[in-house]
């Protein structure tokens, strides 16, 4: 009977989501709370460490599950010993992360260089965890998949879901909703802002735009809601200029939301500008309206095809199994 462990964010949307697709696998799982290991307080590193190395030891996990390349995995990768370790790079991790500074790419490298087994959610970032690991290692392109979302009667709605952080540039999706509207014929479309984060300085700006009446804040959303407002918005923006091929890209295009993303690396090959999709470089022009020049009714049903076949649960979930075969049944 296996055992496993995943160290990730407890609290993640997308923990819950890979613990359900795999947890069928193992006879029993747990999670390790990445939060509560920081790098800058050196007393609550170790007593984490400590009490994850307790955990490991009365627990003896079979397999261990890192998901993300942070310091809870970094501490995991030092302490398991012998035990199997499937290294998840998620984007942020790989892409920007190990960027940061000569110690935060030293941390990721370390992650990858004591793994055993890898995945990644696109060719992009396959490339770049091959690169740090400097050495031959087989990444498993795969994803957490998502439920197939029918599209309702489509309204003139803008809906965005990332996380409000920097990295996600909500605020120039306000800046560019602003010039959107300006023109009399887009005046009465909605753009809906979900998720949390900056929030109040994101008001700041929206009232001094004085476009109060076409933003609303809709706060962290449950899976019912926030599958509602892809259902029935025509567009799904998202500008981080570091990701992968997110699962909210995919949840989107599966909604027929027709998607406007920042140009990234990791979207080659799955989305291209003005073809399934807007790509932009900068945020200086109105770069919304540039969806209008293209036959969205069209793009919208090939990018639902595409993403159910890339997403399907099945499909991937058996990605995750073959690895686990390969670690546990030799």
């Amino acid at each position: 009977m296996y055992r496993l462990l995943i160290v990730a964010n407890s609290q993640s949307i997308h923990t819950k989501n890979l613990k359900t697709l795999v947890e069928g696998y193992f006879y029993d799982t747990i999670i390790v709370d990445s939060r509560q290991f920081s790098l800058f307080s050196p007393l609550k590193l170790l007593k984490s460490a400590l009490k994850t190395k307790k955990i490991i030891h009365s627990y003896q996990p079979s397999f261990i599950i890192l998901y993300q390349i942070d310091v809870a995995s970094w501490v995991v990768s030092l302490i398991k010993k012998r035990i199997p370790t499937l290294v998840v790079g998620i984007g942020s991790d790989i892409l920007t992360i190990a960027d940061k500074s000569f110690l935060h790419k030293m941390l990721v490298r370390g992650v990858i260089r004591r793994g055993n087994y890898f995945n990644a959610g696109s060719i992009a970032i396959k490339n770049k965890m091959q690169r740090l690991a400097n050495r031959p290692i087989d990444v498993v392109i795969a994803n957490l998949g998502v439920d197939d979302i029918t599209p309702k009667p489509k309204q003139d709605i803008i809906f965005s879901n990332r996380l409000h952080k920097n990295l996600y540039n909500i605020d120039k999706i306000i800046a560019a909703f602003k010039l959107f509207i300006a023109n009399p014929i887009r005046k009465d479309w909605l753009l809906i802002i979900a998720s949390t984060g900056n929030e109040d300085k994101l008001r700041s700006q929206v009232k001094e735009l004085k476009i109060e009446n076409n933003v609303k804040f809709v706060g962290w959303l449950d899976k019912k809601t926030n599958d509602y407002y892809y259902s029935i918005s025509k567009i799904w923006i998202s500008l981080p200029q570091s990701d992968s091929i997110s699962i909210s890209l995919l949840e989107a295009m599966s909604a027929e939301c027709f998607p406007i993303c920042f140009d990234v690396p990791a979207l080659k090959g799955f989305l291209e500008d003005k073809i399934n999709a807007i790509l932009i470089n900068n945020f200086e022009n109105n770069f919304i309206e540039r969806a209008f020049e293209l036959d969205m009714q069209q793009i919208v049903k090939k990018n639902r095809l595409i993403a159910r076949k890339f997403a399907d649960k099945n499909l991937n979930k058996q990605l995750f199994y073959n690895i686990f075969n390969q670690a546990l049944r030799k």
